[in-house]
């Protein structure tokens, strides 16, 4: 009950959450897109820094992922994510960083960049037996590049560049040995970009609730308030077919979206796939690598006797 009080208090402050570059697009991780980004309380190691900071505060060892798609199968349009995390001694929690660009390219020109690099730290606050309360917050540098002009008469012209600091907090509470509680809010600090016509970046708040009803399998759902725009409900699952593979599904509204995927995890690597259905746009495609081992990092740089 303690635990669930303390979780309770941080959403109170943190109660405006899936990863948001300017034009907030789609899920940037496979493992998240397959479970139709109901995330909020499932985000452990090297997702946790694109989603829920707090996260990092329950994950062990050190890890990485790399993720590639083009939304919605648009040749002009990709979308890259790299993150990974290491635990800190000391019950100091764990740390993580990560990097995201959107880009728009036609013709071999770059019309659009987006970038996003963040820095993440999740702190374990509490824990027994059965109950564990973590909280966590992430620093992001948000910049935009609108490239080139077109080649006129008084030649070419470069359409400016603008950067931000965005703030993310969130919690993670494990309430019972088969629940655990999430909340995160995007941009708290209301980052705008642009010198005279400013505008406001995305900024949401979400709840989620993780229930592992058997070992091997997770069921998610979450609720997603954006500030600028309605509400979106969530609800996915991740299933251990056998050792190493994972089947996930997933579904969204606002539009209604169905996802579905799988992970393959041989020994310390592990490799993910996500497919989004949406009822108007062409289906994206989401792959992804990445690898988890149980030390940390100075714990693999420490030279053998």
């Amino acid at each position: 009950m303690r635990t669930l009080l303390l979780f309770i208090a941080l959403c109170a402050v943190s109660n405006l959450a899936s990863a948001q570059l300017i034009s907030n697009p789609h899920i940037p991780t496979a493992a998240a897109q397959g479970m139709g980004g109901a995330y909020t309380a499932a985000a452990r190691g090297s997702d946790a820094v694109l989603w829920n900071a707090s996260g990092l505060g329950m994950s062990k060892g050190t890890g990485g992922r790399f993720a590639y798609q083009q939304p919605y199968g648009t040749s002009f349009l990709s979308h890259l994510s790299a993150s990974g995390f290491t635990q800190l001694p000391r019950k100091a929690g764990a740390i993580g960083f990560a990097v995201q660009n959107l880009s728009t390219r036609m013709g071999g020109e770059t019309m659009s960049s987006e970038t996003e690099v963040s820095l993440a730290h999740g702190l374990l606050l509490q824990e027994d037996i059965h109950s564990a309360l973590s909280f966590g917050y992430a620093i992001k540098l948000i910049s935009w590049s609108l490239g080139e002009s077109v080649d006129g008469p008084s030649g070419v012209y470069d359409l400016g560049s603008s950067m931000t600091v965005g703030l993310d907090v969130g919690a993670t509470a494990k309430v019972w040995d088969r629940f655990i509680l999430g909340g995160a809010m995007h941009n708290i600090n209301h980052p705008q970009m642009g010198s005279n016509l400013k505008r406001d970046l995305p900024r949401s708040i979400s709840a989620g609730v993780l229930y592992e009803p058997y070992y091997g399998v997770k069921t998610t759902f979450d609720i997603e308030r954006a500030l600028e725009a309605g509400t979106v409900f969530k609800a996915g699952g991740d299933m251990q077919v056998v050792k190493p593979f994972h089947l996930r599904v997933g579904v969204m509204t606002n539009p209604n979206i169905f996802t579905a995927g799988f992970g393959l995890f041989f020994r310390d690597l592990v490799v993910d796939y996500a497919f989004l259905y949406h009822p108007v746009l062409a289906p994206s495609h989401t792959f992804g690598v990445g690898f988890d081992v149980p030390q940390t990092i100075g714990q693999l740089w420490k030279p053998r006797s």
